[in-house]
């Protein structure tokens, strides 16, 4: 244990501006605040110093939204290695002040937003230009040579080789594009998509969601009632305090007007191939479907590996219909395939090696898995902090169940929250008032251990008499 004295210690070691002017400056002890964003929807880390002011850095620096930033801060571990949120190498970019007030007795206050410098290298950054390869080197591509990227890169390799025209294309712009097309060339069977793009303190990814649940679990999370975490002797047992929630708050869960209209459900996708003038169809429902995709409980569920849809398969239709017999979305692409090639792209041998997108494999089941990632079983958990955990991982929880009343299977643990959740975003909060660091975490999952119950005969109750009609002058114009 790596100089563990209690939870949500840390250590600043380094922070310093450097100014537009080449002034560096060293802000240790200015400090109030520092927050760190990460989140798989968005490409780059960012985050927000707060800063208590009385040498007017403002003006001397001076401090316009154009400034480097390096930051060094270790949080101890529950190993002999130590956690270190570094940017002395890969500085951030101060990108803009904000707040800015007077705190009295000539002591100002204000916020500087800071990012990565990848983020503000692709604003200013277009691709103009034929690329080909495979889209994980595509994207390695538009991370190391347009942008000068010289972190760790996590890239799952991609099948089929690729060519396209960049229209002015921003570099990020490129990759979210690729990541909405991929297929896993690492795992054939079941087919791997849902690619996404995100960066965590350790780097960059550009993985699919099976890759981030095959991932094992970082750190279980639960309740303790106050005192728990003590040990006999009154040792505070730092494991256990590490993994507990202080406080959470279940979000919203699944919306079925919107799962039917997004396409979460099911949809109907139309493939026309320019190239033979051929019309195909493509039919998704999300239960005929759940088995061939890749969901969390698949490589996290119990011992027999259950995974079911978070959805229930009950009969809403008297006819027997469940919520994916009703195909509320169709889509619609073209292709210019030649068997298993584009004909769109030739090479200059007039020889054809590049894959067309192929949309039937991977459109209609990205649609409804990722909107199944807002819509899912969310929570939002506060912990003392900690750095090991980062967006993507995997860690489990186990919330108890709180009821007056016992289930009659007699259940500890609320059926929903409980095991394995993805990290869907989180925030660090380094407080320098009492030197505390916290973690704010949204967790989410898309699958259960045990089936929701679907019988076939619950439909929506009506009554039994058909519908009145109105329509006469009497009753709509009374006063005519």
């Amino acid at each position: 244990m790596a100089n563990m004295e209690s939870v949500g210690d840390f250590k600043l070691l380094e922070a310093k501006i450097i100014a537009s002017s080449g002034l560096e400056v060293d802000i240790s002890s200015s400090i109030v605040n520092i927050v760190i964003y990460e989140d798989t929807g968005t490409t780059s880390i960012t985050g927000e110093i707060m800063l208590q002011d009385a040498f007017a850095l403002t003006n001397i620096g001076p401090l316009i939204g154009q400034e480097y930033l390096k930051l060094k801060i270790i949080t101890p571990s529950l190993t002999e290695k130590e956690n270190t949120i570094d940017y002395t190498e890969n500085v951030l970019i101060i990108n803009s002040l904000s707040n800015r007030s007077s705190a009295g007795n000539n002591v100002q206050v204000y916020i500087l937003t800071f990012t990565t410098s990848e983020l503000v290298k692709n604003q200013r950054t277009k691709v103009r230009r034929s690329i080909e390869g495979t889209y994980s080197d595509i994207v390695k591509i538009m991370l190391q040579k347009e942008l000068n990227c010289k972190k760790d890169i996590y890239i799952e390799p991609t099948s089929g080789i690729k060519r396209f025209v960049s229209p002015n294309m921003h570099p990020f712009d490129v990759i979210k594009m690729a990541a909405s097309q991929s297929i896993s060339k690492l795992v054939s069977a079941p087919m791997v998509t849902n690619y996404i793009f995100y960066e965590t303190t350790k780097g960059y990814h550009f993985r699919s969601l099976a890759s981030l649940y095959a991932q094992g679990s970082v750190q279980d999370y639960t309740t303790f009632v106050p005192g728990g975490s003590i040990d006999y002797g009154g040792i505070i047992n730092i494991e256990r305090e590490l993994g507990n929630i202080l406080d959470y708050e279940v979000l919203s869960g699944s919306n079925s007007l919107l799962n039917h209209t997004t396409g979460v459900y099911s949809s109907d996708l139309i493939v026309h191939n320019i190239f033979n003038k051929s019309i195909q169809k493509h039919s998704y429902g999300i239960f005929e479907n759940f088995k061939k995709e890749s969901h969390i409980n698949k490589f996290h569920g119990n011992v027999n590996k259950n995974d079911f849809p978070i959805y229930s398969h009950l009969a809403i239709e008297n006819n027997g219909k469940t919520v994916q017999d009703f195909r509320s979305r169709i889509l619609v692409t073209p292709v210019s395939q030649n068997g298993v090639t584009d004909a769109q792209h030739s090479t200059a041998k007039d020889t054809n090696p590049f894959t067309p997108n192929d949309s039937q494999n991977w459109l209609q089941p990205r649609i409804s898995q990722m909107i199944q990632l807002e819509q899912g079983f969310l929570i939002n958990i506060l912990t003392h902090g900690n750095t090991v955990v980062n967006a993507g991982d995997v860690v489990r929880l186990n919330l108890p169940y709180n009821a007056a009343f016992k289930t009659t299977e007699n259940e500890n643990s609320d059926r929903f929250f409980k095991g394995a959740f993805l990290v869907k975003r989180l925030r660090h909060d380094f407080d320098f008032g009492d030197k505390k660091h916290k973690t704010h975490m949204t967790l989410v999952k898309d699958s259960l251990e045990d089936t929701l119950d679907g019988p076939d005969d619950n439909f929506e109750p009506k009554p039994k008499s058909s519908a009145r009609i109105i329509d006469t002058i009497e009753e709509l114009y009374p006063r005519l």
